[in-house]
């Protein structure tokens, strides 16, 4: 019996039953017969030659895991073909629905890794990663556009058949993506930047010296800009080394201790409470250089406060 349920995009199917198999929701799916055209002749049929179940995972339904089992006709022609017929939802050869295919190209930019985004598709890392290489490949062969006056470039984690690391290219305003580059290459980048970068002034990127050189073997002369989450980690950094440094000549007790408190070293000192505070004063005491560490820090904390107040007002403006 044929359910009265509606999905979009399966609007002219016919859900003939709908059950839950192990924690996935599974419909069972079939076109109506109608006539169609012999990619052969062109001669008009609804001769049905024969018919199979195919498989495809499909979108999450009711916040379950589904799975289409698709009861797929064959037609014949009097000329003797023999050919599929036409449906809007799988492409040729694909176990995947077309919707499943565009949400899983969105999530692999977007998401954080190919195995966290694998897992909350319920499908596989390396399926992810042949989807990323698609639209990266497309998005790369697309026609050239130019670039806004203000880029900011970042790499991405996807050990694709590329290259361990793509690029991601930005609005340095509006932080839209752009672009993706298949690889962070130097000779990628410029290449890229040369192409269609004639517009760009300012690049926002991380401290990575070989970024630096293909921006400005590639651009006349631009501003380049720190991204402030690097930046922020070098300090945070060079505060750990000076702590381990220090801590290494010290009793056990104390130097065990101050490794297990040294996030202490690290939060904003208005956000301590009355025990970390205690350890903080304790092991800056002990140590001059160690202090005058942890003030910097702070110091470069009220700066970058301003800094982004200040950003905010001028973008505004």
């Amino acid at each position: 019996m044929n359910s009265i349920i509606m999905l979009p995009g399966f609007e002219e199917v016919n859900i003939t039953k709908m059950e839950e198999v192990d924690e996935r929701l599974c419909l069972h799916i079939e076109l109506p017969l109608k006539s169609h055209k012999c990619p052969e002749c062109a001669t008009s049929t609804m001769k049905v030659h024969d018919y199979r179940i195919q498989k495809i995972k499909h979108l999450k339904v009711f916040e379950r895991h589904t799975l289409l089992f698709y009861r797929k006709r064959r037609y014949a022609c009097s000329c003797g073909k023999r050919f599929a017929e036409k449906n809007s939802f799988v492409e040729r050869y694909q176990r995947l629905s077309v919707e499943f295919n565009q949400a899983l190209k969105i999530r692999s930019i977007k998401g954080k890794t190919f195995k966290e985004t694998a897992e909350v598709y319920g499908t596989s890392a390396s399926t992810v990663v042949r989807r990323f290489d698609q639209l990266a490949e497309v998005t790369v062969n697309e026609e050239a556009k130019e670039l806004p006056k203000v880029i900011a470039i970042d790499e991405y984690k996807g050990d694709t058949k590329e290259g361990k690391y793509q690029l991601l290219i930005a609005n340095g305003i509006t932080r839209e993506p752009i672009d993706i580059l298949p690889n962070r290459y130097k000779n990628t980048i410029k290449h890229y930047l040369r192409r269609n970068g004639s517009q760009v002034e300012v690049v926002v990127m991380d401290m990575s010296q070989s970024f630096k050189v293909a921006v400005q073997q590639a651009l006349d002369k631009p501003v380049i800009v720190a991204d402030c989450f690097h930046f922020v980690r070098y300090i945070y950094w060079a505060l750990d080394g000076v702590r381990r440094r220090i801590q290494s000549s010290w009793h056990d007790y104390d130097r065990k201790k101050c490794k297990k408190m040294r996030h202490v070293f690290y939060k904003r000192s208005d956000k301590l409470n009355e025990s970390d505070q205690w350890y903080l004063q304790r092991y800056l005491e002990m140590s001059h250089e160690l202090k005058q560490a942890y003030e910097l820090k702070e110091r470069f904390c009220q700066w970058f406060d301003k800094a982004k107040v200040n950003g905010e007002e001028i973008n505004k403006t």
